[in-house]
């Protein structure tokens, strides 16, 4: 017969074990409700999150990382890629996690150039891979059912490819309780769940989508086209900025766009204006906001620019009418010892009929932004290989130093790949007058000879990429 002080001791021994082996069991019932592929290189793809919203559509979160590895076998990543079925997406936006991951922008597809697939992908990476440890996360939405995707990792030569199923979609989803059971609440009844919605009490409106995706974009020109010019592209330089406002189905209801025109260094009275590249009627679309002083310019009663088979909207006729040139100097805010003018600032909106086009029909990464010399209609000045409107004056092109041809889709540029527009995604430190790009930028020209290939991010302020005594700099205070 067992003692009480011999029953103490079984109840405390038994109740050790039990407290020892709980932390055991809680740990084994984890259950971690991700699935995690390898792409290569140092880089894991994972998908964090399903739920599924109470339109039916899927709201999914990928998790990209990189362990830090380095070398060829790691190389730094260039883009990143997902596959889906085109107009089934929208809502694409990137957060990084940690690590110093930068990237430039969002394209929307579908066709997405070298990559064996159709979809989206997030480009101008830098800062990821090679070393650099990270992690970035990527939020979309998907109509209609789950699709198997595959992801591509570019880094280098290498795709770096992973491919989920539906079935590992269905997973993570119904592991974490995220099905349409209970969902979120729409408040205003659009199909897009108030936790995702911008308007969440207007039917009509759902999503703010910002290109750049990131900030402001700059724009910087030559205007001596189709001659080289003192090549020192600030003829115009001007931050610009795209909000697009869609509804719970992904079509597009307005879009607003601001202009900055920072600086100009130019003679010449030009105009700004940008080309949709894209199935839109110009004849669907409403525009305001813009201002035009001259009389050169023919406008349908909707405000787009009358004579084109694709929508053509002019922002200004004349940079002189739109900031106060000094009386002394070349043009505005682009040398050093002239009187700084406050830049100006335009704000356009352009209204779209309802449910007629989506956001990927509006594809407003393609867009096609150029100016018109000297109230010169028929002289345009486009980015390179962007395509004329149908009032330029095709006579021009493969004259002075321009080398387009037009039946080779060549456009804009000169016998080495050197541009007459640049457009990057940040903004720009542009020369001082007359100063050589290429000597206050050290590898642009590298940039521009090899199409693109080298020195992407010829523009950042990096050790040997920069004579800054040759860029111009805003007044302290301004």
């Amino acid at each position: 017969m067992k003692t009480t002080s011999s029953k103490i001791k079984i109840v405390m021994l038994a109740a050790f074990f039990i407290m020892a082996l709980v932390p055991i069991m809680s740990q084994a019932m984890v259950v971690v409700c991700e699935i995690t592929k390898t792409n290569g290189g140092g880089f894991t793809t994972t998908i964090e999150s399903v739920t599924c919203n109470l339109n039916g559509s899927h709201t999914i979160v990928l998790r990209v990382e990189h362990n830090g590895c380095s070398g060829s076998n790691c190389q730094e990543l260039s883009h990143y890629s997902v596959q889906a079925t085109p107009d089934t997406y929208s809502n694409v936006s990137v957060e990084v996690i940690s690590g110093n991951m930068t990237y430039g922008n969002i394209a929307l597809g579908p066709n997405l150039g070298s990559d064996p697939f159709q979809g989206f992908k997030v480009d101008n990476i830098s800062n990821i891979g090679d070393g650099n440890a990270g992690v970035f996360t990527i939020t979309y939405t998907l109509t209609g059912t789950l699709q198997q995707q595959m992801v591509s990792a570019k880094a280098g030569n290498d795709g770096q490819f992973a491919t989920f199923t539906v079935e590992d979609f269905e997973y993570v989803m119904n592991c974490a309780g995220t099905t349409c059971d209970g969902g979120n609440n729409d408040s205003d009844d659009d199909g897009c769940n108030d936790d995702e919605d911008d308007y969440p009490t207007d039917p009509d409106r759902c999503t703010d989508n910002y290109f750049p995706a990131n900030g402001y974009g700059t724009l910087a020109y030559e205007d001596l086209w189709p001659g080289k010019g003192d090549y020192d592209f600030n003829d115009l330089v001007l931050d610009y900025e795209f909000k697009i406002v869609t509804n719970g189905q992904n079509y597009v209801v307005e879009m607003f766009g601001t202009f900055i025109i920072k600086a100009f260094g130019a003679s010449y009275e030009n105009g700004f204006g940008f080309q949709l590249e894209s199935p839109i009627d110009p004849e669907d679309l409403t525009v305001s906001g813009y201002s035009l002083t001259e009389n050169y310019i023919t406008l349908l009663s909707n405000g787009t620019e009358s004579g084109q088979t694709k929508p053509v909207i002019i922002v200004y006729d004349n940079a002189y009418n739109q900031m106060q040139w000094p009386g002394i100097g070349i043009g505005v805010n682009t040398e050093q010892d002239m009187p700084y003018i406050t830049p100006d600032t335009l704000r356009l909106t352009i209204g779209f009929p309802a449910e007629t086009y989506t956001y990927q029909d509006l594809n407003i990464s393609g867009f096609n932004p150029f100016i018109i010399v000297n109230q010169d209609r028929g002289v345009e000045v486009h980015l390179p290989d962007y395509l004329p409107t149908d009032l330029v004056n095709q006579t021009l092109f493969g004259t002075m130093e321009d080398y387009s041809n037009p039946a080779q889709g060549v456009y804009y540029k000169t016998d080495n790949n050197l541009p007459w527009a640049i457009h990057i995604y940040e903004t720009f430190s542009y020369p001082i007058e007359k100063q050589l790009v290429t000597l206050a930028h050290l590898k642009f020209a590298e940039w521009a000879v090899s199409g693109g290939v080298l020195f992407p991010d010829w523009y950042k302020n990096l050790t040997g990429y920069r004579n800054n005594s040759m860029i111009y700099q805003v007044p302290t205070g301004n």
